[in-house]
């Protein structure tokens, strides 16, 4: 079954969740601007692996829409005046725009409190829980070091795509792998894989806007050796998936997606012809320095090296209530539930 059939009594739930914690106004405006008008692609990509894989198992399309969520989350955060200053997102005014920036990032981090209650009530019974949390763990830790990566202009462009988009491909494929029993090593390779590709798509379309604004671009910066890695990641992609997966209609627009536009050789599907490329998974991470100058998580740069930490102590950050809504935004820092989640962190470090 596809996302688009799922997706509906799920949203339907969480929709209803959205609307009790926010003002009315918030509520309508914030969840069309981040459910509606996206492509979708993650939460798409984990329904099709699943029914291809294993379709006698029901999917598990919750977890589809918390990896979502974790996108969504992600938008936000560069879309704000600390990172990229945008002033539209899918046709709509980014949320920082509208609601201001310390209320942009409350959004984020309420969608992270719907991640993390999914996560937690859907593990399978056969895995563990350390296991569990720590998959989600470390790829919330991998995102965030591909935006600190990002903002500082650090890593390969392979480290980049593979850190800041490849990360949530692998979190889909590598679930699904472990909710339906497959080999967790291969589909996570496969994902971040595919995850790059995306990244890559994304620049192609994008060289002279990134020229304008001065943003890294992997043809840019190296066209004909992205070109190659391009195509045999996508050699990769199709060996390792086989030819039936396109002949699917999600398979079909995948090849469409990513092979259409660039001039790629489809034909090349010989490996000694790339004896030379290796694209390993980046494990070598270099883990940023944190520091907390002052108390306010809502504001600067350093709230993405903040996220690290949360994510590394999976703080139950349900502390962070709901009632800042009706709580003067310039008053969220002298509250105690924000002083005592600053003061864990410092005393986690």
């Amino acid at each position: 079954m596809s996302w688009d059939i799922l997706k509906e009594d799920i949203y339907e739930k969480w929709k209803s969740y959205w609307f009790q914690i926010h003002p009315q106004d918030v509520a309508d405006y914030s969840w069309n601007y981040l459910f509606t008008g996206g492509k979708q692609i993650r939460s798409k990509l984990f329904c099709e692996l699943w029914s291809y894989l294993a379709p006698d198992k029901k999917i598990n399309a919750e977890l589809a829409f918390a990896i979502e969520c974790i996108h969504v989350a992600s938008l936000i955060l560069d879309d704000t005046p600390w990172m990229d200053n945008a002033n539209e997102r899918r046709g709509k005014k980014t949320l920082h725009k509208v609601l201001s920036s310390k209320k942009a990032v409350l959004v984020s981090y309420e969608l992270m409190i719907i991640v993390r209650d999914i996560w937690l009530n859907n593990k399978p019974i056969h895995v563990s829980d350390e296991l569990w949390r720590n998959l989600l763990k470390t790829k919330l830790q991998r995102l965030v070091l591909g935006q600190l990566y990002d903002i500082e202009k650090k890593g390969s462009l392979v480290e980049l795509a593979s850190l800041k988009t490849g990360v949530l491909f692998e979190l889909v494929t590598e679930t699904v792998a472990i909710c339906i029993g497959l080999d967790t090593e291969f589909w996570k390779i496969w994902g971040n894989n595919l995850g790059i590709l995306f990244q890559w798509m994304d620049d192609w379309n994008d060289r002279e806007e990134d020229i304008i604004q001065h943003n890294r671009n992997a043809f840019n910066e190296e066209y004909d050796l992205t070109l190659k890695n391009y195509e045999y990641l996508w050699c990769k992609i199709e060996n390792g998936i086989g030819i039936q997966w396109f002949l699917r209609p999600f398979g079909i627009f995948m090849k469409q997606y990513f092979t259409k536009n660039i001039p790629i050789n489809l034909e090349i599907h010989n490996k000694l012809l790339f004896e030379n490329i290796s694209i390993s998974y980046i494990t070598s991470l270099t883990i940023p320095e944190i520091t907390i100058k002052e108390n306010n998580i809502f504001n600067g740069e350093e709230l993405i090296k903040r996220l690290f930490e949360v994510c590394n102590y999976m703080y139950d950050i349900e502390n962070i209530k709901t009632n800042l809504w009706y709580i003067d935004e310039n008053e969220w820092e002298n509250l105690d539930e924000i002083k005592n989640l600053i003061n864990s962190i410092i005393e986690y470090k």
